[in-house]
């Protein structure tokens, strides 16, 4: 299709106030516009200077002449989408006409008009009509007597012979003298006659089917040709369009031309039910279940034996299910062979065996095969039509299954592979952070050391440079965040243990925290034990982890709150805790809180700085020491942080 349906116009050639609004409204649902003439002159001229995402045609309102030109239009330009809408009328083998499509099945009454005609009519049939006889049971059913022939060539000549048959069936005899006297004449060579009706197993493309009619109406003008599909008259219809032949829908169906519009615009179209190929060297039982499988909705292609499977697999698209009922040994090709074939060209095709029922040992084999190879099933024959639906029904929805899995877990692949590319970008910046932000830092700090030292004399300019050595600390302190980040992502991070002054460690936070706590107008009290057991540890690494929830206690407690470090002696280990009366933490992101970067939206209003990488570090540095971290919040009350370290049983050497 040639124009993107979704950003286009429509034409529709038709004066029936009725259907321009049924398809108005169908069309405006797409996001598609409208534009209506009455005639196919119009319409030409149209075509002429604007480009259509499609054109509808009320073919059944048009003279022979204006279907002609329309068609003519269509072949030579081949640059818009054709829907042409029929009635019973339209269809009539009484109206005589170029090739058309058919419906299947038919319209009400359209096989009694059939019955009535008094010229030839042939049906060009696809494999599964043909093959299943379900048009030969209709037509016999209507009281239609037709012949059936398994290719075209040679069927024009055929139904000439027909023509001049029927004529000369109807040529009124002259009776000789013998005759009139009723002496002779009792055996009158018959001409052979076998009816009027053709139906012809058909598998080539439309425009060989219009070449066809083309050579039957030559040679018999009178004759009418139908082209006849399987598939229900929307997938008929959207199959065609695809192909830019023009697409034919009954004219109740209307409403039904936008969302066929749309639905031409993706790559592969889905089998109604699920596309299944049928293989059985059984005529009667071939008939039988794939006219079943028709009614049940089902696209089947039916196979008289496994060469003529293969043959489909190569020229039709994906098949869904396959179900096999030749030979399970004992055959050129068995239906092992066949079935492993088909699995190695679509490893998603399901598989369905049917087996002899006797000899038993043939049905043994045959089930046993099926387990083997992982099939979806093995059917005894005879077998019944329920049965085998309910098991293509379970097999669809099991390759479904497979297809769903499959999908996810790509998905699943292609975000673990951008997660990876992610990290490593991560990785890459938080070393180039360390390396060449760290330092020059470093010297800043310094310089405004010096500079505070020197400028201790004039008041104004010390304030500034007060200012550079603070806001320089707080940076440092977001660079050595990250650093520690990159250190534990490698896995480098450094952790120095050896025998833990835990007293010392207080000591010196407590005099960093109190002031802190004073210039945010926060209570903040020290509980410890008279002393301290034996333990282990990295004094820096567990300094800055009290410094940390000690200061996040303080930023997220308000004015007038209180924060308490607290220092607990068990039997087997000390646990450390920060409690606070500040904003608290919801139990949905309590599970986060320990997440790198993660934030609540309280704690980010209150917050001047950060990465939100504390608590993160924290963590990574206990369970490093063989401790384990915690919390306990309720929002609007407050929080409680703690870790342990185990207390050693012997003391630790230096």
């Amino acid at each position: 299709m040639s124009a993107p349906a979704h950003k286009g116009r429509v034409m529709a050639i038709t004066s029936d106030k009725t259907l321009l609004g049924d398809l108005k409204g169908a069309l405006q649902g797409q996001g598609l516009q409208l534009l209506a003439v009455s005639t196919v002159r119009e319409a030409a001229v149209n075509l002429g200077t604007e480009e259509f995402a499609a054109v509808v045609a009320d073919h059944s309102r048009f003279s022979r002449g204006d279907k002609e030109a329309l068609l003519a239009i269509h072949r030579r330009e081949r640059t818009f989408p054709l829907v042409l809408l029929d009635t019973l009328a339209t269809l009539s083998p009484n109206e005589p006409s170029a090739i058309r499509r058919l419906p299947w099945p038919p319209p009400p009454g359209f096989l009694d008009q059939v019955r009535a005609a008094e010229r030839l009519v042939v049906f060009l049939v696809d494999q599964t009509l043909f093959t299943g006889r379900s048009l030969q049971t209709a037509l016999a059913q209507a009281g239609v007597q037709a012949i059936s022939v398994e290719s075209i060539v040679g069927l024009t000549e055929l139904m000439a012979k027909q023509a001049q048959a029927q004529a000369e069936a109807a040529r009124p005899k002259t009776k000789s003298f013998w005759e009139k006297i009723g002496v002779g004449g009792q055996e009158e060579t018959a001409t052979a006659f076998l009816g009027k009706v053709a139906i012809a197993l058909f598998t080539g493309a439309l425009p060989e089917a219009e070449a066809f009619d083309g050579r039957l109406r030559q040679a018999i003008p009178q004759a009418v040709c139908y082209h006849v599909s399987s598939l229900d008259p929307v997938k008929a219809a959207l199959r065609c369009l695809r192909e830019n032949f023009p697409a034919a829908l009954m004219r109740e169906q209307s409403s039904r031309v936008a969302s066929l519009l749309m639905d031409g615009q993706e790559k592969e179209p889905a089998a109604a039910q699920g596309r299944v190929l049928i293989v059985d060297s059984d005529k009667d039982s071939l008939e039988t279940l794939t006219q079943a499988l028709l009614k049940e909705g089902y696209e089947v292609f039916p196979a008289r034996d496994n060469d003529q499977a293969l043959k489909f697999t190569r020229a039709e698209k994906k098949f869904h299910v396959a179900v096999i009922g030749s030979a399970v040994a004992y055959a050129q090709m068995t239906a092992v062979d066949l079935a492993q074939k088909l699995r190695e060209a679509d490893a998603d095709l399901r598989i369905i065996f049917l087996v002899d029922r006797y000899p038993v040992n043939t049905a043994l084999q045959g089930v046993s095969k099926s387990v083997e190879l992982n099939l979806d099933g093995a059917l005894l024959k005879p077998v019944d039509t329920a049965e085998l639906v309910s098991s293509i029904r379970r097999a669809l929805e099991k390759r479904h299954l497979l297809l769903e899995n499959a999908r996810l877990l790509k998905e699943l692949k292609d975000t673990n592979l951008a997660l990876e590319q992610i990290n490593g970008f991560q990785k890459k910046f938080f070393a180039m952070v360390a390396h060449d932000v760290k330092n020059p830092l470093t010297a800043i700090l310094g310089y405004c050391e010096v500079l505070g030292m020197r400028l201790k004399d004039l008041p104004v300019e010390l304030k500034c440079a007060s200012h550079i050595h603070s806001a320089a600390r707080t940076l440092n302190m977001l660079i050595s965040d990250l650093v520690d980040l990159a250190a534990i992502e490698s896995g480098k991070l450094r952790v120095n243990i050896g025998p833990l002054d835990m007293a010392q460690v207080i000591n010196d936070v407590r005099g960093r925290i109190e002031f802190v706590a004073q210039q945010r107008k926060v209570e903040f009290s020290v509980l410890v034990p008279s002393s301290f057991p034996a333990l282990a540890g990295d004094p820096i690494r567990i300094g800055q982890v009290i410094q940390n929830l000690c200061t996040n206690g303080i930023q997220y407690t308000k004015e007038g709150g209180r924060v308490t470090l607290d220092i607990n002696v068990g039997e087997n280990a000390i646990t450390v805790s920060v409690s606070d009366t500040g904003i608290g933490i919801s139990k949905e992101d309590q599970a986060r809180v320990f997440e790198r970067f993660f934030q609540s939206q309280e704690a980010q209003k209150m917050r001047k700085a950060g990465f939100g990488l504390g608590l993160k570090i924290a963590r990574e540095i206990i369970q490093m020491h063989g401790g384990e971290i915690g919390l306990e919040s309720e929002v609007g009350k407050g929080s409680r942080f703690y870790f342990t370290l185990p207390i050693q049983k012997t003391a630790p050497s230096p």
